[in-house]
């Protein structure tokens, strides 16, 4: 997916026409042409900011979503970013709908984070943050999984080749990767899951929904069992970043794992 307001995601389309094999289809979307590389996979794109393609699944009948974005953030530091979506808490500032998450592809999720460091280091973009982000944001309702991945975070790098290169290749690994295997969900640390980072990186870990510590006091048990079940792989685990909890975390997160018979790991122990 790539949309027609996002200018990280047009640069990330023209890589993906250039690089990897896709030929225009005799078919559109919103006025725009649809790309096809003959096997398994279509560029889409929409007239629509993408946090709000809630609309997907009347139009396509697909196995998963890809959605290749820009990232935004105030610091303006380069960045490129994977994460599952959804609305931990009673807010939905940025599309979709409170209390409310989208399905996980934890296996797409982690191959794609493993493929950004991988670029990132092969083609010298040392310059860029690699990271998974936490649940957030929208679309929300869809039963087909998706994942973002993003190109940031600020208009400088929006248009960066090597990071729009990055992106692709990611997007690519995707879809070639089976949507398979015993996966984990995370919770703790910040919006940038530097521990769970480490535990797909290092230790092969599959992941799915994460909550940072501003959203754990505000999980409902109904939200958690989202992030148990709105996921295509099996979650197993709770992947625990005990450092990046207080102690009101701990008190309001733990019984409900517990109740809900999902083992909990330390992140330092996984």
């Amino acid at each position: 997916m790539t949309s027609e307001q996002d200018i990280a995601s047009l640069t990330i389309k023209d890589i993906l026409l250039s690089d990897h094999g896709f030929s225009q289809t005799d078919e559109s979307f919103e006025g725009n042409p649809i790309f096809s590389n003959g096997r398994n996979a279509k560029v889409i794109t929409t007239n629509r900011d993408m946090i709000h393609c809630d609309h997907l699944e009347t139009h396509f009948d697909s196995e998963v979503f890809i959605f290749c974005s820009r990232h935004r953030a105030e610091s303006g530091k380069p960045a490129l970013l994977v994460h599952s979506t959804g609305n931990l808490g009673s807010e939905a500032l940025f599309g979709g709908t409170p209390h409310h998450l989208s399905v996980s592809a934890p296996s797409l999720v982690s191959v794609a984070l493993k493929k950004l460091f991988e670029e990132r280091n092969k083609t010298g973009l040392d310059e860029f943050d690699v990271s998974l982000e936490v649940t957030h944001h929208g679309p929300t309702i869809m039963k087909t999984p998706l994942l973002f991945v993003e190109l940031g975070s600020s208009e400088e790098y929006w248009t960066h080749q090597g990071g729009a290169k990055a992106v692709a290749a990611a997007a690519m690994d995707c879809v070639n990767e089976p949507l398979s295997g015993d996966a984990v969900i995370g919770f703790g640390g910040t919006h940038y899951a530097s521990k769970f980072n480490k535990i797909v990186l290092e230790k092969g870990y599959k992941i799915g929904h994460m909550a940072p510590k501003y959203a754990i006091n505000g999980l409902t048990s109904d939200v958690l069992n989202q992030m148990i079940t709105h996921s295509t792989n099996p979650i197993v685990s709770a992947i625990i970043d005990w450092k990046g909890m207080n102690a009101e975390n701990k008190t309001h997160i733990l019984p409900m794992l517990e109740d809900a018979n999902i083992e909990v790991i330390r992140a330092k122990n996984a």
